[in-house]
Formats: C-alpha cells, structure tokens, sequence
C-alpha cells in the first residue's frame, strides 16, 4: 500500500502541509517494502484547479491513501472515484502524521519520547492489512534477534490473523535483518533482546520494535494485535 502525506519538503522528518492542493511536495511510504520516495507537486503554483490535478497525480502514482490537512470538495470527489483513503489530521511533521495513521509511532503522548523502553511501544493500527514478525525458539518468544532460530510471521486485518507462518533464518549478517524483514513487508519486529543500533537500523526501515518479550509466540502475537503487548528491558546485552 502506497500512502502519501502533503509535505513542505522531501523526507520524512518535512514539516506538514495542510494544503492538498497546494502542497509542494508529496512523501510516499510504500508499506509493502518500508521505502520512501518524494513527489514534487508542480500543480501546487496553477491558478486554478490546483486541488483537482493534485489529485489525478494520486491517481497516477498509484497511491492508496493520502494523508493531509483538509481536500475540496472537488478533489475528493476525484479521489473517492479512485477508490482512494483520505486520512485528515494536523501533525507537524511527515513522520508525526505516518505514525499516527499506521499506529507504527508515537501519537500524542508526549511522555512516550522520554523514555526508551515506551518509545516504540505497540499502538495498534487501522484495519489495514499488516504484518508482524515474532523472533521465534520452538514456541516461544527467542532472547536474540539475529541468533534466534526463525520467525514467526502474522498476516493480521482488522484484528484477525489471516495467515500465519515460520521461516528460517536467513542469517545474521549486519544491517541485513532489517532490509530483509521490510522486503517482506514487515510493520513491526518482537523480540526478548535487541541491541540500539539494530532498532536504529528498524527504525530507519520504518518497521516498528518491541523488546523485552517473553512467552508463547501465539499469545504474544494475540497480546500485540489488541494492544496489550507491553516492552520491556533488553533480555540481551548486544551493543
């Protein structure tokens, strides 16, 4: 799924354009792969009709949904046509509104910032399809991100698990895990130890982390999906 927020600039930490029709830029999050690209908006100077060719660029670009301040009645109808989600909020920033939309982010908590055991804690998402991967030992939770012996991969829409699967591990390689994981389409990554530099690394791939897990794999999944999965301290002392 391919969503776009009106932006001031190119990149995720742009500041927020309220203005449909009149944004200059465009960030598109593809969630099937966690990459970002930057639309520059050429009809944000026309005249006239700024909102409506906004829109049928959405509509080119094969956009899903579009995340912005407020959309005319015009252009919405466009957009509705085209079978596209239009997600209103006032966020400051691009990552702000993405987070907000996706559930992958701090919202509104300010105190969620503050401390890094809640920074990436679980705020379930819309009733979009998504997909949550559990470091797995037997049936259990593994301690180890990259040492674990698979993973346990949940395809989850509207509070239902669609499909669930085990994979191997592909091996522990430096920087891979994460761009791995998000070519599968990953939102968010349980574990019981993660070092900072591997949830930096996640983070960039705009995949969610939740450390300091333990339990049965399934009751994890099932505490993640109605928002009672909570983190908690680095079952590893990986730097």
């Amino acid at each position: 799924m391919k969503i776009a927020i009106s932006s001031k600039g190119p990149g995720l930490d742009a500041l927020f354009e309220p203005r449909f029709g009149r944004s200059q830029f465009f960030v598109v999050f593809d969630a099937s792969t966690g990459k970002t690209e930057n639309i520059s908006n050429e009809n944000a100077s026309a005249q006239s009709g700024a909102g409506i060719q906004t829109a049928q660029l959405m509509v080119n670009r094969g956009i899903q949904t579009v995340i912005t301040g407020s959309v005319g009645p015009k252009a919405g109808q466009v957009l509705t046509q085209a079978g596209i989600e239009v997600h209103s909020t006032k966020s400051s920033s691009v990552r702000e509104a993405l987070a907000e939309y996706t559930g992958l982010g701090p919202r509104e908590e300010p105190e969620a910032a503050s401390s890094p055991h809640t920074e990436d804690a679980h705020k379930p998402g819309r009733d979009t399809k998504y997909k949550v991967a559990v470091a797995t030992d037997g049936n259990m939770v593994a301690s180890h991100l990259g040492h674990c012996p698979s993973y346990t991969i949940a395809t989850v829409e509207k509070g239902q698990i669609l499909e669930q699967n085990v994979i191997p591990n592909p091996g522990h390689k430096p920087g891979f895990l994460p761009r791995y994981l998000a070519e599968l389409g990953i939102a968010c990554i349980i574990v019981g130890g993660m070092g900072p530099s591997a949830q930096d690394l996640f983070r960039e791939r705009q995949i969610q982390t939740i450390i300091g897990v333990q339990g049965l794999v399934d009751e994890v999944i099932a505490s993640y999906i109605t928002g009672q999965l909570e983190p908690g301290e680095s079952l590893c002392d990986h730097k």
